[in-house]
This record gives C-alpha cells, structure tokens and sequence, in this order.
C-alpha cells in the first residue's frame, strides 16, 4: 500500500515539474518600431519665465526655512515635555517604592512582635491578645499605606506628539 502512494506521489512530481508554463506567460504584445517618430522639441523658458521662477524659488526657499524652524521649535517643545513627564514618571515610582517599604516593615514589625510574644506565652488568652494586636498594627500600616498613596500627586497625561503642517511644495522649474 505504501509503495502505491510512493508511485501516485511520484507521478504527480513529475508532472508538476516537468509541465509546460507558456500558459502562465504574460501575454504582452511584441514593440513595434516606428518610421515616423515626431520629434519632440520643447520651447525655451522666456526671460519673464526665469523671473518668475527665481521669485518663485526665493519664496520657496523662505517658506522652507519657516517650516523647519516650526518643526524643529515643536518637536523641541515635545521633547522637553517628554523629559518631564518622564521624571514626574519616575518620582511617582519611587516614592510608591518607599511607601511599599514602610508598609512592608510594619508589616514584619508586627510579625516578629507576635511571634515574639507567642513563643513565651503558653496560654490561649495571651496568644488571642498577640494576634488582635499583630491584626491592629497590620490594618493600622495598610490605613497608613492607602493615605499615603491616596496623598501622591495626579500622574500627568502622556505628552502628544506635534502635528506639523505639511512641507511646502518646490515650483516647478520652466
């Protein structure tokens, strides 16, 4: 059986590559030449042309400059804004990295006092009293926490990029 799936796959091959491709070829037609080509003059600018064009060519030029100075000012502006949102980014971070440090020390103060107070004790009553106190000191740090960060200032918006107008087109050249 696997030789006769063998001998189908190989036929198939075969014929795929060995099958003409002239009726894939792209039908084009052949160039023909032309005995009476025209010849193709172009008129020289005039004077006034010329004028116009180096007048228009200053303009251009100009109106050039003003756009890149536009850009240049605006992505300028943009980047100074990037810098501070970066930094106001940044301070946002560290003082919840600070925050999150306090919170997580209380947090093992009131741990290492239970376990502290538990270890001596052997009565059910001055555990339960350990635990009501680790339980207040926890809540207390997290209250703490929650006003701490409820205190940090407004993260400002991300800064768009500027849209600047398009580049002015150059006169065309008579």
């Amino acid at each position: 059986m696997k030789l006769n799936h063998r001998i189908v796959a190989g036929s198939i091959g075969a014929a795929l590559l060995l099958a003409p491709t002239a009726a894939f070829a792209d039908n084009t037609p052949a160039p023909t030449t032309s005995t009476s080509a025209a010849p193709t003059t172009t008129a020289k600018p005039s004077a006034t042309d010329k004028a116009a064009y180096k007048a228009a060519l200053a303009a251009y030029r100009v109106a050039l400059k003003a756009w890149q100075d536009a850009r240049n000012t605006a992505f300028a502006a943009y980047k100074a804004s990037i810098v501070t949102y970066r930094a106001a980014i940044t301070a946002n971070s560290t003082s919840l990295k600070q925050i999150d440090a306090t919170f997580n020390a209380a947090v093992e103060a009131a741990k290492s006092a239970y376990n502290t107070a538990v270890t001596g004790t052997t009565t059910a009553a001055a555990r339960q009293v350990a635990l009501n106190t680790r339980v207040a000191a926890v809540a207390a740090a997290t209250n703490a926490r929650a006003a701490a960060i409820a205190a940090l200032p407004t993260l400002p918006p991300k800064p768009v990029a500027p849209t600047v107008a398009p580049r002015p087109t150059a006169p065309v050249k008579p």
